[in-house]
C-alpha cells in the first residue's frame, strides 16, 4: 500500500474501516466537488486490482488487530443485547420499568461484525460478459443502439462500423454484476 498515492491511500483505509467507496473519495479526494463525478472515482477506484488487494490487506490488518479473546467477549455482550420497556404510570406519574426484551437488531449488528472482521462472508463476485452475433441493421435496432450508447449502458458498434469495415455483425458488450 505504500505505493499508492496519499490519496488512493486515504480511500483504501476508508473503504476497509466502512465498505463505502462514495464516502472515501469524499475524504480522500476533498478536491472533488461534483456528486457525481465523486460517484464515479469511487466506482472506477473499487474495481482496480490494486486498491482491491491494498483493501483486503488493510481490513486484514484491522481484524489481526483485534484479540479473539476480546472479540469473543464483546460479541457475547452483543449476543444478548436487550432493551428496556418503560409505561407511564398514570395514577401516579412516574415512568416504570416493565420489561426487558431481546434487541434482535443490535444482536444481528454484533453478528455482521463479527463475520465482517473474521472474513466468513465470501468475496464479491462479478462477471464480464462480451456478446457477438449477426444482426440485421434495421432503423429500429440502430435507434436503440444509439440510445444504448448514449446512456453508456453498454457499448454497440454503429451502421458506420459496419459500413466501414464491410461486416454483417455489431459486437455487443456489457458487464453484468452479481
Amino acid at each position: 500500500m505504500e505505493k499508492l498515492p496519499k490519496n488512493e491511500q486515504i480511500f483504501v483505509k476508508e473503504v476497509a474501516i466502512h465498505g463505502n467507496a462514495t464516502k472515501a473519495v469524499r475524504k480522500a479526494f476533498k478536491e472533488i466537488k461534483s456528486p457525481d463525478y465523486i460517484r464515479r472515482k469511487g466506482s472506477d477506484l473499487i474495481t482496480k486490482p490494486h486498491i482491491v488487494k491494498a483493501v483486503e490487506e488493510v481490513k486484514k490488518t484491522l481484524a489481526d488487530r483485534i484479540n479473539d479473546d476480546d472479540l469473543i467477549k464483546v460479541h457475547e455482550e452483543g449476543l444478548k443485547a436487550s432493551r428496556r420497556v418503560f409505561k407511564n404510570n398514570n395514577s401516579s406519574g412516574e415512568i416504570e420499568l416493565v420489561d426487558e426484551e431481546p434487541d434482535y437488531a443490535v444482536r444481528h449488528k454484533y453478528l455482521d461484525s463479527a463475520y465482517k472482521l473474521k472474513g466468513a462472508y465470501a468475496p464479491e463476485k462479478s462477471i464480464s460478459l462480451n456478446l457477438n452475433g449477426d444482426i440485421i441493421p434495421t432503423e429500429e435496432l440502430l435507434e436503440l443502439a444509439n440510445q444504448l450508447k448514449n446512456n453508456e449502458v453498454t457499448r454497440i458498434d454503429t451502421r458506420e462500423h459496419i459500413e466501414r469495415n464491410g461486416a454483417d455483425t455489431e459486437s455487443v458488450g456489457k458487464e453484468v454484476q452479481d
